[in-house]
């Protein structure tokens, strides 16, 4: 944890409330242009019955500050999933790509965006309950990379890549901002040809209204869920495509208790134990994922601890 605050310093780039007033301009003036962006990776060569995690790093193509009110992932079928990390500054050049990285390491970064195999979407409400659009805030040129968790049970190589689309706000749309809020087990061990539990409680930011919920794991999980005390408000027994715990409108998803459990249920069908690890074709992972506003910053917690 010892690089926390380098990761989590983020939450500077997070951190303002876009607010303003409706955008000017005469009766009959053509709307403004959409303002989006796209990334698209370079392509992977996944070879024949291979498994990997690869990374693509990006500075994102907006001159300007951004609130983004979705996202839309296109992923190939050999794709399992994808997930957006932002950084404060370049982990590797701009456009180079890596194998073998971590989807979360333990001081952060935390994904702004997860979306499985296919064409998926993530929007933020219009109303936040008083009035203003829900979005997550892209500074331009914001650094960052795409992590793909790619998966070839074809006899073949494929070559393929991914990509993402962000659409944001209206200029002067007033606005809240969402973050998101990532908790990890990190804890536990999966015996060869037998199951285990991994399970983690943290606090949650004081006032937290949280628009989604969801998890990942890789193959070995066969349950995950996202608990509020004794009460469920997120499951899943589908790995590959956990779906999403959605509220487009108030009241949203809140935490009573100030404290969320992350439960996930594994079964090892190999010869071999399995650990936590970034490594998908080896390894397990136990994340519960939610964006949350009014938020001020990204936040981590591992293994029941939240980072400052």
């Amino acid at each position: 944890m010892r690089h926390a605050s380098r990761w989590l310093s983020l939450a500077a780039a997070l951190a303002a409330v876009a607010c303003g007033g409706g955008s000017g301009g005469s009766g009959g003036a053509a709307p403004p242009p959409p303002r989006t962006f796209q990334l698209r990776s370079p392509d992977l060569v996944v070879g024949a019955g291979q498994e990997l995690a690869s990374c693509w790093y990006f500075r994102t193509p907006n001159a300007d500050d951004l609130v983004v009110r979705s996202f839309t992932s296109r992923l190939p079928a050999v794709a399992a999933s994808v997930a957006m990390m932002l950084t404060p500054d370049n982990v590797q050049a701009p456009g180079t790509q890596s194998t073998g990285c971590a989807w979360a390491p333990a001081s952060g970064p935390v994904p702004a965006y997860v979306g499985s195999s296919g064409t998926a979407s993530f929007s933020f409400p219009p109303d936040d309950g008083s009035g203003k659009a829900v979005g997550l805030r892209i500074p331009a040129g914001q650094a960052g990379y795409l992590r793909v968790h790619w998966v070839n049970a074809s006899d073949q190589p494929i070559t393929a890549h991914v990509e993402l689309d962000a659409e944001a706000w209206p200029a002067g749309t007033a606005t809240m901002l969402a973050s998101p809020y990532v908790s990890v087990a990190a804890s536990f061990s999966i015996p060869a040809s037998g199951s285990a539990t991994a399970e983690t409680t943290c606090d949650v930011p004081a006032g937290a209204r949280f628009v989604a919920l969801t998890t990942r794991t890789y193959k070995h999980s066969v349950a995950t869920s996202i608990a509020d005390g004794s009460t469920t408000l997120f499951e899943s027994a589908d790995w590959s495509a956990p779906g999403f715990a959605r509220r487009d409108a108030a009241p949203f998803l809140a935490f009573a208790s100030g404290r969320l459990t992350t439960r996930c249920d594994y079964l090892n069908t190999t010869a071999s134990p399995v650990q936590p690890g970034d490594d998908p074709a080896s390894d397990e992972l136990c994340a519960a994922i939610g964006w949350y506003f009014p938020a001020t910053r990204a936040r981590l917690c591992y293994d029941g601890t939240l980072l400052p």
